[in-house]
């Protein structure tokens, strides 16, 4: 079986359409599986659920899910993040806030396939350097020891992890033969961590044990133009700020956080 891998959609629809696009041209049959984050940052929550729907997605509960259903605080969140968990709580419906609710934190998508957010112990984890994956690596052999890959997402950057290879991040077209056991990452849908505004995505084929990953442009204006009528932070990409402009991020979330807990 083929796994079309996602994660981090972030609400933005014209990305998330963009993937479902080409997978429905290059992948008809992959079964799509999302590693949490369909929410957060981003204005279309309501109709990136839909979609995983309509798809019959596996998908997993990521730490912005977390933070709109109140599980979580927003210690950890920048100032873009707590303003659309606060927004997102107010504009999902019933059934979309049902559907977030039940969603696990880890699941497995078919046999020897693992899917969580951040790691197995914490959906707020990045898997961002070799000795975080060797981490996550120790928690899969630990509870599913015959398991043979273990999906995350949360950091916005696709990479692949072997015992052989170690930690590599990964770009477009990138197609890998795979020594199991391995960790898989397939970038973020939603909102990119670089300059360029790009949706990413991982197919995944058991069978031929291979992996390739994707990164495709899509109609980013749109959704700024969303961001700016719903009064979110207009912004697709993100890196951290760097100089004073930490400065004032950390001033920003703070005061968010301060009107967050009060609304």
């Amino acid at each position: 079986m083929k796994l079309a891998l996602i994660s981090d959609l972030h609400g933005n629809l014209e990305a998330l359409d963009a993937v479902l696009r080409e997978l429905d041209r290059a992948s008809p049959g992959a079964r799509l599986v999302c590693a949490g984050d369909v929410v957060g940052y981003g204005p279309d929550p309501e109709a990136c659920i839909a979609r995983l729907r309509e798809r019959e997605a596996l998908c997993v509960m990521g730490n912005h899910e977390e933070m709109v259903l109140g599980r979580r605080d927003f210690s950890r969140c920048v100032h873009a993040g707590i303003v659309a968990a606060v927004w997102t709580r107010t504009r999902l419906s019933a059934s979309a806030r049902s559907f977030i609710e039940r969603l696990p934190y880890s699941i497995e998508a078919v046999p020897g396939v693992v899917v969580c957010h951040g790691d197995l112990e914490s959906a707020d984890t990045y898997v961002s350097t070799p000795e975080r994956a060797e981490a996550a690596m120790a928690q899969l052999r630990l509870r599913q020891p015959a398991a043979e890959v273990l999906v995350c997402g949360h950091t916005h950057h696709a990479a692949l992890f072997t015992r052989e290879e170690g930690f590599q991040p990964v770009g477009d077209g990138v197609e890998h033969s795979l020594n199991f056991p391995c960790l898989i990452n397939p970038g973020s849908v939603g909102q990119a961590r670089g300059a360029a505004p790009r949706a990413s995505y991982a197919l995944l084929d058991m069978e031929r044990r291979r992996v390739s990953f994707r990164e495709l442009a899509y109609d980013y204006r749109a959704t700024l133009r969303k961001l700016r009528a719903a009064k979110l932070v207009a912004q697709v990409t993100l890196e951290p700020p760097r100089g004073v402009w930490r400065r004032v991020e950390s001033y920003k979330a703070r005061w968010a956080r301060y009107w967050a807990e009060r609304a």
